[in-house]
């Protein structure tokens, strides 16, 4: 009798986990069908929607895509490269900037119908890039450097340097107040337009106690609300805002699973969006509690890189596989395909 029914739990636990994995396997199998029935394209990184109608997304090898109907469909554009281009910022439907690797920065005035290669002062991988007028522009790079344009790009010059760690994301309110993050949580701030960059948080060290290395969180993306306020996103769900100008930062923690944050958007009002490795949040009070946003197909095992807002009450967000994601907020995001 022992070994009989030793014998039926044995039988029923293995029915158990056949269909477990059945179910499993059923579950990732329509994931993944519904995923191919979209076009796969190069991974995108970024996006940028100057006007509500006017949108580009780059990528790796040097893919750029311009919309001109607010993402419902895409073409593409010959960027003259084939460097992994990491981000791309139109100031307007003319004027827009893309940067990336071995110190990629092109540019173009005429909507993309043209890319022009800008000398760049270092070769280092530039991972991103924002305007705050045709003519004055800023660049996150390697090595704890910041570049700055005063004439669209024509020149660019090294604004300011650290130390060997990346920067990889910056962000301006206006000409004065802007925000840099990267390695280690390190987050540096202007108040006069990067004649001074200020370290606010983030750090590398040794501990005098353990002899263990020390470091803050990984930040991937920055946006500044206005000239007193900004919000970063990165590691380990870690969204951190400050509302002084960075005297302090907040970790913010109201409905913010713990995964990976790759980027971060903000309408202009009060509306603000982060994602990354399976996960859309957004927020209608400028980040002080948050909501999950469904998209359709599911993101849930997929990774969502660039965020910029469509006017003011619509987002955009690309990704793995070229990936493009539209929808209007509060409601789900829906992949465009193309």
């Amino acid at each position: 009798m022992p070994r009989k029914h030793l014998g039926g739990t044995s039988t029923r636990s293995a029915w158990i986990v056949a269909l477990t994995i059945l179910f499993v396997c059923f579950f990732d199998l329509s994931i993944i069908s519904a995923m191919e029935t979209f076009n796969r394209h190069e991974d995108l990184f970024a996006v940028s929607f100057p006007n509500e109608t006017e949108g580009w997304a780059c990528g790796d090898w040097g893919v750029i895509w311009h919309t001109g109907d607010g993402g419902q469909t895409w073409k593409a554009q010959k960027s003259g490269t084939d460097s992994t281009l990491s981000s791309i910022f139109f100031i307007d439907s003319q004027n827009g900037w893309a940067v990336g690797n071995d110190g990629t920065i092109l540019h173009t005035s005429d909507g993309g119908q043209n890319w022009v290669r800008q000398e760049s002062p270092v070769t280092f991988f530039h991972y991103d890039v924002c305007f705050v007028t045709p003519s004055k522009g800023w660049i996150a790079s390697e090595k704890t450097h910041i570049l700055y344009t005063e004439n669209g790009g024509k020149t660019w010059q090294v604004q300011f340097s650290d130390d060997i760690y990346n920067l990889v994301a910056i962000a301006f309110s206006d000409e004065k107040h802007g925000w840099t993050v990267g390695e280690y949580g390190l987050t540096y701030h202007t108040d006069d337009g990067g004649n001074n960059w200020v370290h606010q948080a983030g750090y590398f060290r040794v501990s005098d106690e353990t002899g263990d290395i020390e470091t803050g969180v990984f930040l991937f993306d920055v946006i500044a609300l206005d000239a007193m306020t900004a919000l970063a996103a990165g590691a380990d769900g870690v969204v951190t805002k400050t509302e002084d100008g960075g005297k302090t930062w907040t970790i913010l923690d109201a409905g913010i699973p713990k995964t990976l944050y790759f980027g971060a958007a903000y309408d202009g009002i009060d509306a603000i969006v982060i994602g990354g490795k399976g996960v859309y949040l957004y927020s209608d009070d400028r980040g002080n509690k948050w909501k999950g946003v469904q998209t359709e197909p599911s993101m849930e095992y997929r990774w969502l890189y660039g965020f910029d807002n469509i006017g003011s009450s619509r987002f955009a967000a690309v990704g793995e596989d070229g990936a493009i994601y539209l929808g209007e907020l509060p409601g789900r995001l829906q992949r465009i395909n193309y």
